[in-house]
């Protein structure tokens, strides 16, 4: 499954991180992949500045709740990236793990791009993933991101000119299993439905009770 989160960072937050990201040194994308599958660069880490745009992109991703509620994230890791004309990243699946250098390593059941470039200003450079009903194809507005299962197979076709930034990033969920996500994150879209539909109704606490008791079920923490 899928998820298309729109306007999860404003135009001032989009800026905002540009201005830090693009001030920063970037390095050789291979360090983190294939030098045959990829090429691209990426912002080395080390600043407070850089620490400060890593927090506003997940203080942005977690303030909503159908990105919680469709992850349901333990832990988050993310990094910026830039395509330059010419710049790819071929037909790939993500590591099953994450980090681990100086930190404790994740599990990525989950990945994301929160797209970071007006789309109009480069051209290429389509995030594409192979899904079971076939490629889907996805350009978005700045400010815009998605989400999708890591183990699924995906490329950023070749930027033709100007300039694609993107923040990307692996979480691990405290729900493994990916069908129990897909319930979890129905039941709590429909308890959204419901309560906006009768908000007086003792629907929302029934619904709070089966949500947490699925929770308590299922949650690895």
């Amino acid at each position: 499954m899928l998820l298309k989160l729109e306007n999860v960072l404003n135009q001032a937050e989009v800026a905002d991180i540009r201005r830090i990201v693009e001030a920063a040194k970037f390095i050789d994308g291979a360090i983190s992949g294939k030098a045959t599958l990829k090429k691209n660069l990426q912002a080395a880490r080390g600043t407070e500045e850089f620490g400060t745009a890593i927090q506003k992109v997940v203080g942005a991703l977690m303030a909503r709740p159908d990105f919680k509620d469709y992850a349901v994230p333990k832990q988050i890791t993310l990094e910026f990236n830039r395509y330059d004309p010419g710049m790819f990243y071929k037909n790939h699946m993500d590591a099953p793990l994450m980090g681990g250098v100086r930190s404790q390593p994740i599990r990525s059941d989950l990945s994301f791009t929160v797209f970071l470039t007006d789309p109009r200003t480069y051209d290429g450079g389509e995030f594409v993933l192979q899904t079971p009903y076939g490629e889907q194809r996805v350009k978005e507005e700045a400010g815009n991101a998605i989400v999708y299962p890591s183990n699924m197979i995906h490329r950023v076709d070749p930027v033709q000119s100007g300039i694609r930034w993107a923040a990307v990033g692996w979480l691990q969920s405290m729900l493994r299993d990916p069908a129990q996500r897909d319930i979890h994150y129905e039941v709590s879209r429909l308890r959204e439905q419901v309560v906006t539909a009768f908000p007086d109704s003792e629907l929302q606490e029934r619904f709070d009770r089966l949500q947490g008791n699925l929770l308590r079920l299922w949650a690895e923490v």
